[in-house]
């Protein structure tokens, strides 16, 4: 799986242009508002929305955006937006300091009961690739 992350200080934000580009692709109606310099403002249904804040990490649209136009067309203010992989079926953590993000954890979630009578082929699969076992809270 792939997600986006951002590589300096300052923190994650999308660029004005990519969020336009999503919002176009995605096929949802929006307004250009005039404040865009350091998050990028849309009107949708009458509201102001950061459309950054809307847009999941794993988005596979804003992925394809990264792939067809790059780092320096996606990255908005303050930020260095890259591409990292995780093996498929994991779910994943991010962690964050001053801004620069970096894949904490890559992890399976799995029962008590499937720890005692052994876990699946699928999960130990994912094992495998990297994924660590996280107990399931109950």
């Amino acid at each position: 799986m792939k997600v986006l992350i951002n590589n300096c200080y300052g923190g994650f934000n999308f660029s004005y242009e990519a969020c336009k580009l999503w919002l176009e692709r995605k096929n949802i109606s929006f307004t250009e508002t005039k404040d865009n310099y350091v998050k990028p403002q849309f009107i949708i249904d009458n509201d102001i929305s950061y459309v950054s804040h809307l847009i999941s990490k794993d988005d596979s649209t804003m992925i394809q955006i990264f792939e067809e136009k790059g780092s320096e067309f996606v990255s908005g203010y303050c930020s260095e937006i890259i591409l990292v992989e995780v093996p498929d079926g994991c779910q994943y953590r991010i962690g964050e300091y001053d801004g620069i993000e970096h894949i904490d954890q890559i992890f399976i979630e799995v029962t008590l009961d499937e720890l005692k009578n052994g876990l699946s082929q699928e999960q130990l699969d994912r094992v495998s690739k990297g994924c660590d076992v996280v107990l399931k809270k109950s």
